[in-house]
């Protein structure tokens, strides 16, 4: 009996994961050959110790080809709908990061911060930081990375 419900089980879950699916989308966007996203960071080239640094970033992806969802590699990043080709603020898009690691303390926009899409980061020490973004959307990609120098 347990083996005939595991084989029920798992014919349901093939029927709903079927190409004949109405929910799957019939068409579907994916990277084109020639794809690349380029996250572009903006950031002082100098600071001083303990003040708020605004950090901006903008992306650009594509370009995207429309295909059948069936011909789609089950590992293969699709979207219903192109991404943007275009992001002119994506700062609150991306992980921030330092070296040395940790070196700069990130804020967590307010609400009302949010919609700027803007984010901060400020160092508690003078030195020089290299600082950059790793994106995730619509693919992974690193940012150009910036030298700051922060004074006391």
């Amino acid at each position: 009996m347990l083996r005939h419900g595991a084989i029920l089980v798992a014919s349901l879950s093939l029927l709903a994961c079927s190409a004949d699916d109405p929910r799957r989308p019939e068409h579907v966007y994916v990277p084109a050959d020639d794809y690349a996203v380029v996250v572009t960071i903006e950031v002082p080239k100098q600071a001083r110790v303990g003040e708020w640094i605004p950090l901006r970033a903008t992306r650009k992806s594509g370009p995207w080809k429309k295909v059948k969802y069936a011909s789609v590699a089950p590992d293969a990043h699709w979207f219903v709908e192109p991404p943007p080709e275009f992001e002119d603020e994506v700062a609150d898009n991306l992980t921030w990061l330092t070296d040395p690691p940790q070196a700069g303390r990130f804020d967590v926009p307010t609400m009302g911060e949010a919609m700027t899409h803007e984010r901060k980061v400020r160092f508690s020490k003078p030195g020089t930081y290299k600082i950059w973004g790793d994106n995730a959307y619509p693919t992974s990609a690193k940012s150009n990375v910036v030298t700051i120098r922060v004074r006391p």
